[in-house]
């Protein structure tokens, strides 16, 4: 099983020098803590302690209140976990790929970090140009809008709208979004 930098090497993605870099973090130090037994952080139970938590709109949220049970969406620890991968593994050459690429921040609008999704990526895409029977590899469907007008490429507002009432400007561009003012 290749490292993390060398997986990132094979799908094309620069190495990672620190692991600030791996995690996105500000620091890959160990706070000056003193609840944290010096010498020993990595081996301290509370340096996994959550010092702050958030809602999804940013909002600060108590700990001890109800709402930490169901609302929050965002933990501080209280420690980087660039500090926390350096003291166990000493060198980003020696990470783990599976480690590493959970450890990366998430690519705005995705739920992977960058690693993860050109794996992800590259493994569909190779699965639709494999596929004789994906719709987009059929010769055929050229010829057929050519000759009978009649064009694949439609998403489903388009099809809602050709088999209902509702013309395709009332609805939203991406049906399966709600639109905001929509809302109630």
């Amino acid at each position: 099983m290749p490292g993390y930098n060398q997986l990132r090497r094979a799908y094309g993605l620069p190495a990672r020098r620190t692991f600030r870099a791996v995690t996105g973090e500000a620091s890959e130090s160990w706070p000056s803590d003193p609840d944290l037994t010096a010498g020993k952080e990595i081996d301290d139970p509370s340096a996994l302690d959550f010092v702050a938590l958030f809602d999804a709109g940013g909002k600060r949220v108590d700990p001890s209140s109800e709402a930490a049970e169901a609302s929050v969406t965002r933990g501080v620890r209280r420690t980087p976990l660039a500090a926390r991968l350096k003291a166990v593994y000493g060198s980003v050459d020696r990470v783990d790929a599976f480690v590493g690429m959970v450890a990366e921040p998430h690519v705005r609008g995705t739920e992977f970090g960058e690693l993860q999704l050109a794996i992800w990526s590259r493994q569909f895409e190779a699965l639709r140009d494999g596929d004789r029977f994906f719709y987009r590899n059929d010769p055929g469907l050229e010829m057929i809008r050519r000759v009978y007008g009649v064009d694949f490429r439609r998403d489903l507002g388009d099809v809602i709208a050709l088999n209902t009432d509702i013309p395709r400007s009332e609805l939203a561009p991406d049906v399966f979004r709600v639109r905001p003012d929509f809302m109630v």
